[in-house]
């Protein structure tokens, strides 16, 4: 009776094996073997719980626990096969002691039997001896065990087996009952960063809620660490470290690593050699580290710019030839229309048009052409003059360049710049030529002093940008507009960490997920971020679209069509004017007709 009921279960928790922790005679290990393959899914006894250490960490593993008199298999488990990729069921009357005080996330699921079935035989037998034949009104009821670190291990409803399948009632209850962790403490490893005693008039903690602190990644960090314990209704104690990810003790990495504190309040790179020591939870902060520098305009070998779109230049060509053909129609003389399309070519390239046609149609149609043509080329020079002021900055590009340049170098005085960089041997040979030939003894400065150093237009200053963004009101416009950048870290994403593979990594990841999915996340970095100002002249920067000028287009080309109509118009009033004068003339001549006789 009980065995397609553990396979269902098994099969519902996504295991493809199972390890029996039960120690049976080999007749009987045989015997349930032979009934768990006729139903699909491999089995493997043990009597010492070390064979866990042969399960892989990239698949879930499943294990029955089958509890015997005088057993104390639980107490030799690892407690790290206690997490949720081992899918444990136990079999027993009650919860064993040795689960009170497993982790956290652990997946564990207790068969509760409401028949007494443990009094005249041995489990074994009541298991193997059974029949896969079951009454259809039979249910075999599953429990969840939720362990939490002071309250201990808790028996709850969470399914059912019937000859149907397994029937899983409170699976909801179950996911919300972890994410409440009922004002457990949790310890937040932030690093100091720039903070000191004698430059901060209060406490680490009043450092990292001070708004007016420069520090935004890490007031990032520490304020979405808050965000998180919230979301999980825990608290918070702070723990101030030296370093963020030294290798020494005192060291956000390092505490993590050793579950001396549960979350890292400083965000980190996912870097490959880290993945051993931390998770990595929740994306949080944009960090973007490198050199910043004043350059110099270009020589004029790249004064060439585009500033007219595809789009644009076909429409000018387009109304240029319908202002063509408008003037033409609108010439009365023969060598005007000859010269309508040169006239329209040279007013367009703004040379003296002598042939400007007679006739009120004419001229307007000229008037129209001269201040289409004008405002073109008005668009054209303000677009090749706002480009120019905002491109042909010349400067270098790499550190290599930045190396053979006339540029001096500073940094700013930061543990990870320290010791990821400048103060360790790197594989990576630009940065390393850079030091060679540009290092001194008095490479590290304040960032106050540093920015001073970048205004005088001689140094590069190493810094995270946005570390600089909050010292840009001292520079002048046209200092913003020359303000360069050569990376020494690109633009990545940092985020927060946990230990590795803790019991809470879980719960960290989903409370994320829920800080982005209401917005909690985003506003936070948007309160934080300062983006750089971009000069005046960058504002004007832009290739003239044909959206740009389509107003133009449309004002011109309703003036041409106006012209059109005056053209109507003149030509119906010569007609009427010729009318009358005929008419005008043939009384003359009766008049004179009747005088002579």
């Amino acid at each position: 009776m009980f065995i397609p009921a553990l396979v269902d279960l098994f099969k519902y928790k996504v295991v493809g094996s199972i390890f029996v922790l039960a120690c049976w005679s080999p007749i009987d290990e045989v015997k349930f073997v032979k009934e768990f393959s006729r139903l699909g899914m491999s089995v493997t006894f043990a009597c010492d719980p070390k064979i866990l250490d042969k399960s892989p960490d990239i698949n879930f593993q499943g294990v029955l626990y089958i509890e015997q008199n005088n057993s104390n298999l639980l107490d030799k488990v690892n407690r790290k096969h206690f997490s949720h990729w081992y899918k444990w069921l136990i079999i027993s009357k009650e919860i064993p002691d040795a689960l009170h005080a497993v982790r956290y996330d652990s997946d564990m699921a207790i068969l509760r039997e409401e028949i007494e079935v443990f009094d005249n035989e041995t489990l074994s037998e009541k298991i193997v001896g059974t029949s896969l034949t079951v009454d259809p009104a039979t249910k075999i009821f599953f429990d969840d065990i939720f362990v939490h670190p002071e309250a201990g291990a808790t028996q709850h409803n969470w399914a059912y087996w019937s000859p149907r399948g397994l029937q899983v009632t409170r699976d909801w209850q179950r996911i919300r009952r972890r994410m409440d962790v009922q004002k457990y403490l949790f310890r937040i490893a932030a690093p100091v960063a720039h903070y000191s005693e004698d430059t901060y008039k209060g406490s680490f903690a009043e450092y990292l809620e001070d708004m007016t602190v420069l520090d935004s990644g890490l007031r990032c960090g520490f304020g979405a660490t808050l965000l998180l314990i919230e979301a999980v209704n825990a608290t918070g104690v702070l723990m101030p470290v030296r370093y963020w990810v030294s290798e020494e003790k005192n060291s956000t990495q390092a505490v993590l690593s050793s579950e001396e504190a549960e979350l890292g309040g400083g965000p980190l790179r996912i870097l490959k050699r880290r993945m051993e020591f931390v998770d990595f939870i929740v994306p949080m902060w944009f960090i973007s580290v490198g050199f910043t520098y004043l350059a110099e305009r270009e020589s004029s070998s790249n004064m060439y710019v585009e500033p007219f779109t595809a789009g644009v230049w076909w429409s000018c060509l387009a109304i240029g030839i319908t202002l063509a053909i408008a003037q033409r129609m609108a010439s009365r003389k023969r060598e005007d229309k000859d010269g309508a399309f040169i006239a329209v070519l040279a007013t367009w390239l703004q040379q003296d048009a002598s042939a400007v046609s007679d006739g009120l149609s004419g001229r307007w149609t000229f008037i129209v052409l001269s201040v289409c043509s004008m405002l073109v080329h008005a668009y054209y020079t303000s677009a090749i003059v706002s480009a120019l002021m905002s491109t042909g900055r010349g400067g270098p590009k790499t550190l290599r360049e930045l190396a053979d340049s006339r540029y001096a170098i500073a940094s700013e005085d930061h543990d990870f710049i320290r010791d990821a960089m400048f103060n360790v041997q790197t594989n990576w040979d630009e940065l390393e030529y850079l030091k060679k030939r540009k290092m001194t003894s008095k490479f590290y400065q304040d960032i106050h002093y540093g920015v001073q150093l970048v205004r005088q237009g001689y140094t590069a200053y190493h810094a995270e940008y946005h570390q600089l963004y909050h010292y840009l009101y001292k520079f002048s416009d046209i200092d913003i507009c020359k303000m360069q950048h050569v990376d020494t870290i690109p633009e990545a994403m940092t985020w927060l960490t946990t230990t590795v593979r803790g019991q809470w990594t879980n719960i960290f990841k989903s409370a994320g997920a829920w800080l982005y999915e209401t917005g909690l996340a985003r506003r936070l970095v948007s309160q934080l971020q300062i983006k750089l100002p971009p000069c005046r002249a960058a504002l004007l920067a832009e290739r003239v679209t044909f959206w740009d000028v389509a107003p133009l287009l449309a004002l011109t080309t309703l003036g041409a069509i106006a012209s059109l109509g005056l053209l109507g118009l003149e030509i119906i009033f010569a007609k009427w004017a010729k009318k009358d004068s005929r008419v005008l003339q043939m009384s003359n001549s009766e008049v004179s007709l009747i005088v002579i006789e």
